[in-house]
């Protein structure tokens, strides 16, 4: 990776000759939605989709050049007009093809959050969009987005038992990418639901404009398999029903546990290296944190 403060990371990845999967299906609809069925329904269907819960399985670093994408693409909205500095440059073809080469499909954040450019990158790739109604929307993305991000996960992030703190991904890298995207769709007001609106309907309105009604399948998850496989050609699963994943309690629950076992992990840690007292004040300020997370 480059040393450079003004290098970017993704310039000191190799650049895939030829690409080693075709991008072939772009699922451009915002989280919660039923991103996470339709990740799971293009994997029944033959593709290698990418969702957030990739981070996890992919090559060491990932996380931070995710980061730096968004950072690039929004830096008018963050920080003021991008300057000659090569970090605000944004990334297109060549950049996607590092970071997706290994996958024919992508769904949700962080990929949605480049729709447009994803769109210009692969002209060829067939195209959806997850739909929801407007309302039932924002009550889930704001009540997952708001309680995960109100729990401290920082402190606890380096005694993180299933993405510790020097392997390839972290439960902080995961947690800076949510943040960037959450202040982006609401402006920096996590209680703003008028900007949750607002950016829902930018987003489908900004996919409706770029791709002609006949490219574009609008996807309800509850119409099942028969829409989907149509427009992407594909045969409809025999005995196989349409994925439904990921509802908002479960995913709610998942997260606290992992929170629940970092902590524990955290406390054992110090328990070792400064003695059952500090680990008990560790704890007492641990279930502190936790009761400050906000509601579920």
């Amino acid at each position: 990776m480059p040393s450079s403060t003004t290098a970017r990371l993704i310039d000191g990845l190799p650049t895939p000759s030829p690409r080693p999967k075709e991008m072939q299906v772009l699922a451009l609809g915002m989280s919660r939605t039923g991103t996470y069925s339709m990740f799971t329904a293009l994997g029944i269907l033959g593709y290698k989709p990418y969702h957030m819960a990739e981070l996890k399985d992919t090559a060491p670093g990932t996380h931070a050049l995710w980061v730096e994408a968004l950072k690039a693409k929004y830096h008018d909205q963050t920080h003021g007009p991008a300057t000659n500095n090569p970090l605000h440059k944004p990334y297109a073809r060549a950049e996607f093809d590092k970071l997706l080469g290994g996958y024919s499909a992508v769904t949700d954040i962080p990929c949605i959050m480049f729709a447009a450019d994803l769109i210009a990158a692969y002209p060829d790739a067939k195209i959806l969009i997850t739909t929801r109604a407007e309302d039932t929307w924002v009550k889930s993305v704001s009540t997952l987005f708001n309680t995960l991000l109100r729990w401290h996960w920082s402190p606890l992030s380096r005694y993180d038992p299933v993405f510790p703190y020097d392997a390839p991904f972290h439960v902080q890298g995961y947690l800076d990418i949510l943040h960037i995207v959450w202040n982006l769709w609401t402006g920096g007001d996590w209680r703003d639901e008028d900007a949750l609106r607002r950016t829902f309907r930018k987003h489908y309105a900004l996919v409706r404009e770029l791709v002609p009604p006949e490219r574009l399948l609008e996807f309800d998850p509850r119409e099942g398999w028969s829409p989907l496989c149509k427009h992407l050609g594909k045969q409809v699963p025999r005995d196989v029903p349409y994925p439904n994943l990921n509802d908002l309690p479960f995913t709610i629950w998942f997260h606290e546990q992992l929170w629940w076992a970092t902590a524990r992990k955290a406390a054992v840690s110090v328990a070792m290296t400064w003695g059952l007292p500090v680990a008990g004040a560790f704890a007492a300020l641990g279930w502190y944190w936790y009761s400050k997370r906000g509601p579920i």
